[in-house]
């Protein structure tokens, strides 16, 4: 399945809603960029169902994070809209809606970060007092089950904290 085969059956259903029920809306076809970013979206949604069958492996009514990437990337309209709302009106209750939305998130993700360098330090310090010398950042790695650069992020947070193990 290409990415030119998805944007043409999207532009096919498109261009057949909006002759029979477009209720005299203005045709609005997404720019070529965004309809790329759908299509390799989608291809990667049903790459990742072709295991077994095209159900969801989430449960009942639930959908995946890469389904709802799908599906809601294929219902925008190129993101016109929202960045519209967001220069004509930078403080009316659409922007104050994502703000609080992604403060909120920023919050998560921080004590998230937090956490992971405390997963991190903590096995520093243990394998430093078992063995008496520093893990290396595979074996941090295999530990805490993080990737290469997210193990060098918070080595580098915790050597700048001076919570870093001296030999």
């Amino acid at each position: 399945m290409t990415d030119a085969a998805i944007i043409d059956a999207y532009e096919q259903a498109y261009n057949t809603a909006q002759r029979f029920g477009a209720d005299g809306r203005d045709d609005e076809m997404p720019p070529m960029r965004d309809r790329q970013t759908m299509a390799r979206r989608v291809r990667g949604y049903v790459t990742q169902s072709k295991s077994g069958s095209y159900t969801s492996t989430s449960a009942p009514g639930r959908a995946t994070s890469s389904e709802r990437k799908a599906l809601a990337t294929m219902g925008r309209k190129g993101g016109k809209k929202a960045a519209e709302r967001w220069t004509t009106d930078p403080n009316g209750e659409y922007a104050q809606a994502q703000r609080a939305t992604m403060k909120k998130t920023h919050r998560k993700k921080k004590v998230q970060g937090t956490s992971n360098r405390q997963k991190v330090g903590q096995f520093v310090n243990e394998y430093w007092i078992e063995t008496g010398r520093l893990p290396t950042w595979r074996e941090i790695q295999t530990e805490t089950g993080f990737s290469r650069a997210t193990v060098a992020r918070h080595v580098a947070a915790l050597k700048e904290a001076d919570e870093w193990p001296d030999l």
